[in-house]
């Protein structure tokens, strides 16, 4: 969809609920009663059909009664006993009794499989339709998501879009988009099999010419897929529904990369792949996946609507991927920038949902009974990213001061109000939740506490006392109150710090520049893969290029072997540590808030997304 200005804003008002879909007396829903459902089931019995008239049954009929009403009291009547008797049946007798239990018995299991599939779709029905109303921090700069790393864009997109690999529960790719793939024996070619009859939001099937537009688009200008397209070879269309990818050399990030949640490979039609250049962002969005954008209507709000087309795999879901179901009729983003507002509005129902909270809220939306605070383990670790192209911080001593000087702890509990749930200390540079690469290090020189070893290192680099510019944002909360006692801490030892506190917009357009600045706050997310680590690259803000840390980023992208990938992971941990390209604080969770009335929220997955999510009515 092209983002236009929109017309007149929709009602939010929530469709009043029907108790079911068959029509009462003029036209009027009505319930379908216990009563009733029993009076049909009952039909089944041979004590219905001899009492409801015609004739009294046979002697045979009678013999089977005491094991029909056996098999019919699951339904509501009791059985009640037989009498005893010395008279023993006939052949003749039991084996019509047992041919009639037999043929009522297969009748009452076939109406009950019928009964549980009736009540099955009666509970997804019910799951069906309303709005969910979601709190975000402020509009994206674009929905498209090959062009930008922000966060929003991500969440957003990932309801829009989908690619050809996806994430499981344990962070492993799993097809979505594709079928399958095979490796030849060289494991140069991937060949990739797509899913047939895929459409997309403007009515059109997707086929292997959208993704080979798409995905060297993608490669082009995504961080990931610059990484994996430096090593393909060649990238082409083999039929309609089968691509080709061959490699200049072995590669162990092909489907990671195809699978990374952000900045992600989604799949475009060709026609807007190939309309808007790899820099320049597309202002028309349209995806594969279970929601559709409707409507953009700047500052106020994004509005996506369920496809009604959308083809779900038929697995489970399973972390970003498996089945995956639109229930809500349409899902409303509004940017509210200011926190209170977001957390008075999630309290007062005006939102469904609010996102990035400021923690000290937590103690007053835990108490709230018609809401759940959500503590959001494994959202990201700080990071102080220093400039290394020019300026104080090309001094590696002066970053080690840095590292030696700062006590991590006390720095982390502030951030987190106080609140140990909150943080977590850690020195590995990939989460413990991507279990695969997370490290367990010793001896590495990370929260030293070391005010001597600091002092020490400032002499040898020659430190005069020159101002190091340090930028960080008020509108992250948690960055401004990590980097003011980051100041205090490095003062205490000798540094001189000046704090340029600035918007988040500004502090992301400066840090481009490296005459703007020593040194900036920001945040790292899941990093799935050891060599995708944007702070280890030439291009992105900070400029690492250490020779010895970029061959090790380039030989862990070509080596297949799980061990000796993570061998090489670990050597380049330590090579972080002694090298100092950026300081590594705690893992900070973040604070969000959910309202009962939103229900299937799986928040195990950290990232925010709401397919398989209702709206209860």
């Amino acid at each position: 969809m092209t983002r236009s200005p929109p017309a007149s804003e929709p009602s939010t008002t929530r469709p009043t609920p029907s108790f079911s879909r068959r029509p009462g007396p003029a036209g009027r829903p009505t319930r379908t009663s216990r009563s009733s459902r029993v009076s049909w089931r009952a039909r089944l019995t041979p004590r219905s059909a001899w009492r409801s008239g015609s004739s009294r049954p046979s002697s045979s009929t009678r013999r089977c009664r005491s094991s029909a009403t056996a098999i019919s009291s699951g339904f509501g009547r009791s059985a009640t006993r037989p009498r005893a008797s010395t008279r023993r049946p006939s052949a003749s007798a039991s084996t019509t009794c047992g041919s009639r239990n037999n043929v009522m018995g297969r009748a009452i299991a076939v109406v009950s499989l019928a009964l549980l599939a009736l009540t099955a779709l009666d509970a997804e029905a019910q799951k069906k339709g309303g709005a969910l109303r979601v709190g975000i921090l402020g509009e994206p700069p674009s929905l498209d998501v090959h062009w930008t790393t922000a966060t929003i864009t991500e969440t957003l997109g990932n309801h829009i879009y989908e690619g050809l690999y996806t994430l499981d529960a344990t962070n492993r790719p799993i097809p979505m988009l594709a079928e399958s793939h095979t490796v030849s024996k060289d494991n140069l070619v991937y060949t990739f099999k797509l899913r047939q009859g895929v459409k997309f939001h403007n009515g059109k099937e997707m086929t292997s010419d959208d993704v080979v537009a798409s995905l060297a688009r993608w490669g082009k200008q995504s961080v990931y897929g610059k990484a994996l397209f430096a090593q393909v070879a060649d990238w082409k269309t083999l039929d309609k529904y089968t691509v080709e990818m061959k490699l200049k050399e072995k590669s162990a990030i092909v489907l990671i990369s195809l699978a990374v949640p952000n900045n992600f490979g989604a799949i475009y039609p060709k026609e807007i792949a190939e309309k808007f250049a790899p820099e320049v962002k597309a202002t028309e969005f349209v995806g594969t996946g279970p929601f559709k954008l409707a409507e953009w209507k700047p500052d106020q709000y994004i509005r996506m609507v369920r496809f009604d087309e959308y083809r779900p795999r038929n697995e489970k879901p399973n972390g970003f991927g498996g089945g995956k179901t639109a229930y809500v009729d349409e899902i409303r983003w509004q940017p509210v920038p200011e926190v209170a507002t977001r957390v008075a509005q999630v309290e007062t129902s005006e939102l469904d949902f609010a996102d990035d909270l400021n923690l000290d809220a937590y103690d007053r939306l835990k108490k709230n009974p018609n809401l759940k605070a959500i503590v959001a383990i494994g959202n990201g670790w700080l990071i102080a990213v220093l400039n290394k192209k020019e300026g104080l911080m090309t001094s590696q001593k002066l970053r080690q001061a840095w590292q030696a000087a700062i006590d991590i702890e006390p720095i982390m509990k502030n951030v987190a109000g106080g609140h140990r749930e909150f943080y977590r200390m850690d020195s590995s540079l990939i989460m413990a939740e991507i279990a695969a690469w997370h490290t367990k290090l010793s001896g590495l020189p990370w929260n030293e506490r070391n005010r001597d070893k600091a002092k020490r290192l400032l002499q040898e680099a020659g430190y005069k006392k020159e101002p190091v510019r340090f930028m960080t944002t008020q509108e992250y909360k948690w960055m401004y109150d990590f980097a003011l006692l980051t100041k205090q801490q490095l003062e205490d030892v000798g540094f001189v710090i000046d704090l340029q506190v600035v918007d988040w917009a500004t502090l992301v357009k400066r840090r481009n520049n490296s005459k703007e600045y020593d040194a900036f706050t920001t945040g790292i997310g899941a990093i799935y893969d050891p060599a995708h680590v944007n702070f280890l690259t030439a291009s992105w803000p900070g400029w690492t290029t250490d020779e010895d840390i970029l061959k090790l980023q380039a030989d862990m992208a070509r080596e297949v072997d799980p061990k000796k990938r993570m061998a090489m992971w670990e050597q380049q941990t330590r090579q972080v540590y002694e090298k100092v390209p950026i300081i590594r604080y705690g893992d900070l969770a973040g604070l969000r808030a959910i309202r009962n009335t939103t229900k299937g929220f799986d928040e195990k997955m950290g990232r925010v997304r709401f397919t398989n999510v209702w709206v209860e009515k």
